[in-house]
């Protein structure tokens, strides 16, 4: 895929880049743990902040310190955990009765592989044997939900959070918190969605990542794509 002119293009406005992380600036990978960066990305965000013009922030549903560990670029705010975790603001204190009471109930399935967040959690399905993937989303799907939670589900991913929070909302936020900067947003999972709608009724730009239904307005192929954009802007 060529990328569009118009987005090209985008870099001679001070901009806003809202970006997500797993799917976006790093490729899909069976272990969370092992999801480094696209190469280039991390000097393409450093390129774009360069001189203090555009902004740039990460609205991700991993802790902030694991995609500070990735990226190693202390300068760029980390919005965690769907919107939960906020640079400089206080984390409530995590929901220990609810976790224990999804981890008890989660089932045993070879494959499923829990990544518990300390606040929220995600059960992955990734490395589930293929014949079982449908009941192993059907079986997740139908767990019981602590009061004042929700769940949201992904690429082989399903998260379960307090209610509440979400990409969506942390796009508005930052938007506000930047109202000269035209907000641009890039996701690649169902739970940018909520972020693709905000961002669009602010009047900003959307970008989806791979392939799927969407209410962004643009679509590029992979996070290599992510980086020739984040280069582009940063050069114009």
């Amino acid at each position: 895929m060529s990328l569009p002119p118009d987005l090209l293009a985008l870099g001679k406005r001070p901009l806003l880049v809202l970006a997500d992380y797993d799917g976006t600036l790093a490729p899909i990978v069976p272990r969370p743990e092992e999801a480094w960066p696209q190469p280039g990305a991390r000097e393409a965000l450093e390129r774009l902040l360069a001189g203090g013009r555009h902004r740039a922030a990460i609205v991700t549903g991993r802790l902030a310190a694991q995609v500070q560990a990735f990226l190693r670029l202390p300068d760029l705010p980390v919005v965690g955990l769907h919107g939960m975790e906020w640079p400089g603001e206080t984390l409530a204190a995590p929901d220990a009765a609810a976790r224990r009471a999804l981890i008890a109930q989660l089932p045993d399935l070879p494959g499923l592989r829990l990544e518990d967040k300390g606040w929220t959690l995600a059960v992955h399905s990734r490395e589930v044997p293929a014949g079982r993937q449908a009941e192993a989303e059907a079986r997740l799907a139908a767990l019981p939900l602590p009061p004042g939670w929700e769940a949201v589900a992904g690429k082989k991913v399903r998260e379960f959070r307090p209610s509440g929070f979400g990409k969506g909302r942390a796009a508005a936020r930052l938007a506000g918190l930047h109202s000269e900067h035209l907000p641009v947003f890039l996701g690649d999972d169902v739970t940018d969605e909520e972020g693709f709608v905000r961002v669009r009724a602010l009047g900003g730009v959307t970008v989806k990542v791979g392939e799927g239904d969407t209410a962004a307005e643009h679509r590029v192929n992979s996070p290599a794509d992510v980086v020739a954009l984040l280069r582009a802007w940063g050069d114009a």
